[in-house]
């Protein structure tokens, strides 16, 4: 989808990416355009990287509060960059820390996270880039907890795991007392199963909503939904 060593060009905003270990990528700009909220005045992005869900949240939310914590020093200096020249009027306000150790003394209405997933060793030698990817670096039940405790009583987090993973993330968010708002399916394809899904979690009971959502991609072509959706931020729209 990108080129690591360009520049990645949004109708906005500009992100720099060369050195973070994750790349701008399809699940970020997913997250940041898909997180639904009326009006929130504080919001958080756990693991912002090179920063991409924090600015589409600028740019969507243009007078909240929105901070963003990251702990990888290479990806704090891009962040800040990103931040720092962003057209943007009200900025973004860093925090270089792990989520384990960030305590504010307030709540948030809106959490986003596209956090590391994977459970085994995926084979790089890139410390970077296994602190970007492997879960161990920041366990589910970790990243809940702490989420559950930076949530004001009516706020929501929103986030992505893959699809494989869906049985123990549910599982996980039931035992830290929290509930599924909405679980949405993703899909580049209906001839190809899904790998990702966001899940939608509060702290009030509710009942849970289902669907599904088809992307398309480059080689088979985007569906109109996902144009709409991501409209205001991939010049190719």
């Amino acid at each position: 989808m990108t080129n690591s060593k360009k520049p990645f060009q949004f109708k906005k905003f500009t992100v720099e990416h060369d050195k973070c270990a994750m790349k701008v990528g399809f699940d970020g700009a997913l997250l940041g355009a898909w997180a639904t909220h009326p009006n929130p005045d504080k919001i958080l992005d756990i693991g912002t990287g090179s920063g991409l869900i924090a600015l589409i949240l600028r740019q969507r939310f243009p007078n909240a509060i929105i901070h963003a914590i990251e702990p990888n020093q290479n990806a704090i200096h891009q962040a800040k960059i990103n931040f720092d020249h962003s057209p943007f009027d009200k900025s973004i306000e860093l925090f270089p820390t792990k989520l384990q150790n960030f305590i504010v003394s307030y709540t948030y209405d809106l959490i986003l996270s596209n956090p590391p997933f994977f459970t085994e060793d995926t084979g790089s030698v890139d410390d970077n880039r296994n602190e970007a990817r492997q879960e161990k670096y920041l366990p589910l039940n970790e990243l809940l907890n702490s989420v559950k405790s930076l949530l004001n009583e009516s706020g929501k987090f929103i986030f992505v795991y893959p699809t494989w993973e869906t049985k123990r993330v549910c599982e996980a968010i039931k035992k830290e007392h929290l509930f599924i708002v909405c679980q949405t399916t993703i899909y580049s394809s209906v001839n190809k199963p899904s790998k990702r899904t966001i899940f939608e979690i509060q702290k009030a009971p509710c009942s849970t909503e289902y669907s599904e959502f088809v992307s398309g991609n480059q080689d088979i072509g985007y569906t109109p939904t996902y144009k709409k959706l991501m409209q205001d931020f991939y010049t190719i729209f």
